[in-house]
């Protein structure tokens, strides 16, 4: 009985918490002194019910924006609502990309007594990015690299954003390679590449790992028209201790909540314990947009483990996004590369080779069985409710 009533407890939980969204998940724009704009976004009700939402303005850029209403209510038969703020920019700000958020926060239902504390049930937000940019010629950039098997080739990728007024002509790097007695053991240059301004590019080189097993170090200096970044980054020379096979997503619905199945595979012959999938995804500007885990897995001995992740897609629009995988184990991490394909029923994952996809065919049928369980709990709940009545009677 206890077990059946914390069942249901969770599930009337998850039910209210999945009540309240908002959409568009984050607002970019490019800066404009002292320009004006109104920017709308959607309060989902997907719950159905009455509740109140107050509003309100965090983050550096929260002394910009100005909320059209403070608080408002939404109805049960509301599916979603519309709002805006406007953001008033300054004449100027400091180069780089500034920040804000305007939360939405639902106020338990019922009244309130006078003198008691109102807390917020529930929270979401939505972000405003926006990019000031750097006068001349500026890059950023950052360095991942994907371990490989001593005798292949290991890969060096530099996404490279141009955050400066002017394109940047050339832009290429150097790295030197170390081992853990710091002693140098290569050295190779990439290719040139051009970056337009406010634009994003990779530089990728393939180095042939003809080394000892083990662990090494990359310094680099990515060298562009005005400056130089210096970048490190660790990186292993061995067996792929665990390595990403597959990925399979079952009913996808843009706007939902998406479970990802990802299956593992432990190539070493001893069990790798606490392993987890952490799954990042970036826009064209190379900025993170979603980011989520799994749960932490245990992993036999040369044999294969699905890891099962959640993304919410609230938010999230149509189009194709870069996506790193990476699983991390101790103080080892296996990345992979890949991109998602996003449409409105039907998420498409490439880089492993071939194309999985599934569509959301099978939504409705998932929906039917859940309430048809949630259904049934209720009427043993109250099947037993009234026994325990009849034996207290008696």
């Amino acid at each position: 009985m206890r077990k059946l009533m914390f069942l249901l407890i969770g599930i009337f939980m998850i039910s209210s918490v999945c009540a309240l969204g908002v959409t568009p998940a984050r607002t970019t724009l490019d800066f404009e002194p002292g320009s004006s704009r109104s920017i709308g976004f959607q309060i989902l009700n997907s719950g159905n019910e009455d509740m109140k939402v107050v509003f309100s303005a965090q983050g550096e850029l929260a002394e910009y924006i100005s909320l059209d209403v403070a608080e408002a209510s939404i109805s049960a038969s509301e599916g979603s609502r519309a709002f805006n703020y406007n953001l008033n920019l300054p004449s100027e700000l400091t180069p780089g990309l500034h920040t804000g958020e305007v939360f939405a926060m639902q106020l338990p239902s019922g009244p309130t007594s006078d003198g008691s504390q109102i807390l917020a049930t529930l929270a979401v937000v939505t972000q405003v990015y926006v990019y000031v940019p750097y006068p001349g010629k500026y890059a950023s950039s950052s360095l991942t690299i994907y371990n490989a098997n001593q005798g292949d080739e290991v890969v060096f990728v530099f996404p490279v954003v141009s955050q400066g007024e002017f394109d940047l002509t050339s832009v290429r790097a150097s790295v030197d390679i170390y081992n853990k007695l710091n002693e140098k053991v290569d050295s190779f240059n990439t290719d040139s590449i051009a970056v337009t301004s406010g634009s994003r590019k990779e530089l990728a080189y393939r180095w042939k790992a003809d080394v000892p097993i083990g662990d090494y170090l990359a310094k680099a200096s990515l060298i562009y028209d005005d400056g130089t970044l210096n970048l490190e980054e660790t990186f292993s020379v061995g067996s792929e201790d665990l390595e990403l096979k597959e990925i399979s997503v079952n009913g996808f619905s843009l706007g939902e909540i998406a479970k990802l199945e990802m299956l593992v595979e432990n190539k070493w012959s001893e069990p790798i314990s606490d392993a987890h999938v952490a799954t990042k995804i970036m826009n064209e500007r190379g900025d993170v947009v979603s980011s989520f885990e799994s749960a932490t897995y245990d992993v036999d001995p040369l044999s294969k483990k699905v890891f099962v992740s959640y993304w919410d897609t609230a938010g999230v629009r149509v189009g194709t996004y870069e996506t790193e995988v990476s699983i991390n184990y101790g103080e080892k991490s296996s990345k992979k590369a890949l991109q998602f394909d996003v449409e409105e029923n039907k998420l498409t994952v490439i880089g492993l080779g071939y194309v999985i996809s599934a569509d959301g065919g099978e939504s409705n049928t998932l929906m039917i069985v859940l309430i048809s369980v949630i259904v049934l709990l209720v009427l043993v709940n109250i099947l037993w409710f009234f026994l325990f009545r009849k034996k207290f009677k008696k």
